[in-house]
């Protein structure tokens, strides 16, 4: 039986590019290894992104694990370029969600992305392993579309000015259980922070 924790980085600063953690995001990665202590974790892999680099090091400092970094983790769509204003990266993104066939300008489409993490999964499975997996919010969302469907995911949809999308906390745990049939146990799960934010 496989575990995987996929994790959301912590909260990042505002721009274009590739944003580090505020210092906030960093002290919600140290709570989240601090939480993930009380599991039996054997490997910590992170999207090869500052945000979710930062993330790892905090989480692996606290269990004493190193991290490794993998290319299927990264987002659907990042927002690199300052030319691009964060409004018209935004209607791309919610497009994307709510067409989870539309290739956006600027990534992948929301079931490409979704199936990037379901090869990676399926190849780390094997017997008791606890695996994290830091990664962003909607590449998370977009796993968990593919394998649980949207119903399940239903409380996360959120009203936005650009559009209806999904919600996924800064830092939040969401814990798979990969038996014959995967079990969602935890969702969107962010008790363990002593502060959230968007």
């Amino acid at each position: 039986m496989t575990t995987i924790y996929l994790i959301r980085h912590g909260q990042k600063e505002v721009h274009a590019g590739d944003p580090g953690l505020t210092k906030l995001g960093i002290n919600q990665a140290t709570q989240t290894g601090h939480y993930l202590k009380d599991h039996p974790i054997t490997q910590i892999i992170a999207s090869p992104f500052k945000r979710t680099i930062e993330t790892a090091q905090h989480i692996g400092k606290v269990l004493n694990l190193e991290y490794t970094l993998d290319e299927k983790l990264i987002e659907r769509m990042n927002w690199e370029d300052k030319n691009i204003t964060r409004n018209e990266f935004l209607r791309e993104w919610i497009k994307a969600t709510n067409d989870r066939e539309y290739i956006p300008k600027y990534g992948d489409s929301s079931r490409a992305t979704g199936q990037r993490i379901e090869r990676l999964v399926d190849d780390l499975t094997k017997d008791d392993s606890h695996i994290i997996l830091v990664t962003h919010g909607g590449a998370i969302i977009d796993y968990l579309r593919n394998i649980f469907g949207d119903e399940k995911l239903s409380d996360l949809r959120k009203k936005y000015d650009e559009g209806e999308d999904f919600q996924m906390l800064n830092c939040s745990v969401n814990k798979v259980v990969l038996k014959d049939n995967p079990i969602l146990e935890l969702l969107n799960y962010s008790d363990h922070l002593e502060s959230e934010s968007e």
